[in-house]
């Protein structure tokens, strides 16, 4: 176990250094090319956007870097059990970062396309959106804040709150009535901020003004990708800004009967817990179809139709949650098996094999839609000739690498879960499946993170010609970063079903296999080696990212400058993937 804590130290150091130092060393010149637009005095600010996306990605990161290292002490010596109770209700709060994060990643998506990627030129997005986003991204931390500052005042590290982690403060014991009060206050000033900021974000992309310098009169239509991006958003928000509104309800009434509507609003939260990722998958689906077509590219037309389907399979599951249980006395919604899936009980006779087959087209179309989705990134060519297609680009590998990852897990636990149901076989492998789920909960946060750092590398390499230029990307160490990232991400879940299969595993709350029952020493010395390795690489790859998005300058990027590995001498390879055009 000691050696293991150490390799993670010797990892996670080695890797700051080496980040902290490339930026700086001096970059050789490449063979006469394209020249940048831009210099380091003269290149565009990090954008709002991109701030607010590394400020929710550090309160997301830094939470679960604490809870895993308190977590790690606990295993090891005991002794801050307290702690970690605290820090795992802090990570409750950051349950909104992902997806405010991959709607600002599509309101930025928006903007370049209304502006030709002259962002800065034509003040887009508009003020109030950037205003939102700040105020939104802000209400997240304090949410966090809330919860920690509380046992300072208490002296007791259990502090009650909602499943979203929000603080009840009628319930926090300790606190005098102004205390309570006070808490209260703060606590609903930062709700309406966050839900109030992101419902403007999202009436900012649909009213967002296009340039008559570019359009004319014919501004271009929302693009589908982010259209499904902000159809998702709008649905994960509601439902939670409504759960928020029925738990304020109970703390001021609580005599006042709501427990159905509760009940209904929690169920319908779990429905849109797949929203993030999907939302990645469209923004990926259209960063490669502006890949191979920078200024219309578009994913296939029946891709395009699969990001609605999707969307739509999500609602539909929502409304069956919120108004089946009040059509009839005695019907209630259950969580299904699987992410998405919810099972309706009472009904009988026709009624009930409707809803049955209304349940099954749902999960199916968001199942399959999801997988429709994914075939087409990597099949999707250049409509001029096949040949000039180009690869995926490194930090596209990685977001299909963890999107990969993601919904295979939840296909097969669809799938097993179905053929146990039907067939009386699977339960095995829904089992596995089931214990994969907490290895791939990262994904859409990483996803959002290697996103944002491309799109900031595409900003600054733009040409003088206004093109951008064949390898245009972040540093090379950062798309190492990104690389071993996700290779962490696979070993952890290429151990947890290799594992699984072979011994009853134990697992901690993130999908990390602490023991093995019935294993040989040896094993768990191994186990405890990949899983500190992977998340050393997995963290520390993080903070590298989040610190190189601050450190870009434009001659220094590819390929203007050549770029050396992260660890010298050693080329990272790229994560599994099927073979794709170009490539």
């Amino acid at each position: 176990m000691k050696l293991s804590v150490v390799s993670m130290c010797v990892v996670g150091a080695a890797a700051l250094v080496i980040t902290k130092q490339a930026p700086v060393a001096p970059a050789a010149p490449v063979a006469a090319g394209p020249v940048p637009m831009f210099n380091k005095d003269t290149m565009p600010p990090v954008s709002t956007t991109m701030k607010c996306i590394m400020n929710l990605a550090s309160q997301y990161f830094l939470v679960y870097t604490a809870l895993a290292i308190v977590r790690t002490l606990n295993q090891m010596y005991g002794g801050y059990k307290s702690a970690q109770n605290l820090i795992e209700i802090a990570a409750k709060t950051v349950v909104y970062a992902p997806m405010l994060s991959v709607l600002f990643l599509g309101t930025r998506m928006r903007a370049i396309q209304l502006s030709q990627g002259e962002t800065e030129k034509y003040a887009l997005p508009q003020d109030f959106v950037k205003t939102s986003m700040q105020v939104a991204s802000w209400s997240v931390l304090a949410q966090v804040l809330l919860v920690l500052i509380v046992p300072l005042f208490t002296g007791s590290a259990e502090v009650p709150t909602d499943e979203e982690g929000n603080v009840d403060a009628n319930a926090v014991k300790g606190l005098s009535k102004n205390s309570k009060i006070a808490l209260n206050v703060a606590k609903y000033a930062t709700l309406g901020s966050l839900y109030g900021g992101a419902i403007s974000v999202v009436y900012g992309v649909y009213s967002m003004p296009a340039p008559e310098a570019i359009w004319g009169k014919a501004a271009p239509p929302v693009s589908p990708a982010v259209d499904a991006t902000v159809n998702l958003t709008a649905q994960f928000f509601l439902i939670y800004f409504a759960l928020a509104c029925v738990r304020t309800y109970k703390e001021f009434y609580p005599k006042s009967d709501v427990k159905k509507l509760d009940s209904a609003l929690q169920l319908a939260s779990y429905t849109v817990a797949m929203a993030p990722m999907l939302c990645v998958l469209f923004i990926g689906a259209r960063m490669r179809a502006l890949q191979i077509d920078p200024k219309n590219g578009n994913p296939q037309a029946w891709a395009q139709n699969c990001f609605y389907m999707c969307a739509y399979s999500i609602l539909d599951q929502t409304l069956l949650v919120l108004v089946l249980p009040f059509s009839a006395k005695g019907v209630t919604c259950e969580q299904g098996s699987y992410e998405g899936d919810v099972i309706v009980k009472g009904l009988t006779g026709y009624a009930a094999h409707i809803m049955s087959c209304v349940r099954y087209l749902a999960v199916l179309a968001l199942y399959g839609g999801f997988t429709a989705i994914m075939y087409s990134i990597f099949t999707i060519q250049n409509p001029v000739a096949a040949v000039l297609t180009p690869p995926l680009s490194p930090a596209l590998q990685c977001v299909m690498g963890l999107t990969l990852q993601f919904f295979t897990v939840y296909l097969v636990l669809f799938l097993a879960k179905t053929s146990e149901q039907f067939l009386g076989y699977g339960s095995k492998v829904a089992s596995i499946a089931e214990q994969a789920r907490g290895t791939v909960m990262y994904a859409p946060m990483l996803s959002v993170l290697f996103i944002g750092a491309r799109m900031r590398a595409l900003q600054l390499t733009k040409a003088q010609d206004g093109s951008i230029p064949v390898g245009a990307g972040p540093y090379g160490w950062m798309q190492d970063n990104m690389y071993y990232t996700v290779w962490a991400v696979f070993v952890q879940l290429v151990m947890v079903i290799v594992m699984a299969s072979l011994y009853e595993v134990n697992m901690d709350a993130d999908g990390n296999v602490q023991s093995a029952k019935g294993a040989s020493p040896w094993v768990g010395h191994t186990i405890n080696v990949l899983r500190y390795t992977s998340m050393a690489a997995m963290y520390g790859g993080s903070v590298a990212i989040l610190y190189g998005l601050t450190a870009m300058t434009p001659e220094t990027l590819p390929p203007y400058a050549a770029q050396a590995p992260l660890i010298p001498g050693v080329k990272a390879a790229g994560p599994p993937l099927p073979p794709t055009p170009g490539a």
